[in-house]
């Protein structure tokens, strides 16, 4: 089954053209998609870009997370546990040398909150790394450094 994803991206000239090379230039895009609130994307900082704006690395780090999420809740609630709370701290690293980069590797660190055994979550989050569709679609390690926190029932 084919699934096909689409959406704008423009970017538009902030400064006026005078015949002379341009040496600085708007790093911001605008990314939109009907029914979407609009996206505004800069390049990271250390090229040049808005350090309040998701930047391209960012965006990636953030949609491999959420795939994780997405498949990790899927088998939640497919085997009936109960989730309580989901926080990822994500850390990704990018290599820069020669005049292009590549990311080298996503750290995801989600933090559980649940009254499933931590063997269980573990497991659920291996079989999670299967069904992510993002992660079969890079080519860099996407590591799981995750911990589980015991959900104690309240005592009345």
């Amino acid at each position: 089954m084919r699934h096909t994803f689409a959406l704008n991206l423009r970017w538009r000239n902030t400064r006026a053209f005078d015949g002379e090379l341009v040496r600085e230039y708007s790093h911001e895009g605008f990314a939109t998609i009907p029914g979407h609130a609009a996206l505004v994307t800069s390049a990271a900082p250390d090229f040049g870009g808005d350090p309040n704006l998701w930047n391209p690395e960012e965006m990636l780090m953030a949609a491999i997370a959420q795939c994780h999420l997405l498949s990790f809740l899927y088998i939640a609630n497919r085997d009936g546990v109960e989730i309580i709370d989901y926080i990822d701290d994500v850390e990704g690293e990018m290599e820069f040398s020669g005049g292009t980069g590549a990311m080298t590797s996503v750290t995801l660190k989600p933090l559980v909150v649940t009254a499933a055994d931590a063997v269980v979550i573990g497991a659920m989050h291996e079989e999670a790394k299967g069904m992510c569709v993002l992660r079969q679609s890079v080519n860099f390690p996407i590591n799981i450094a995750g911990v589980v926190q015991a959900d104690e029932p309240t005592v009345n």
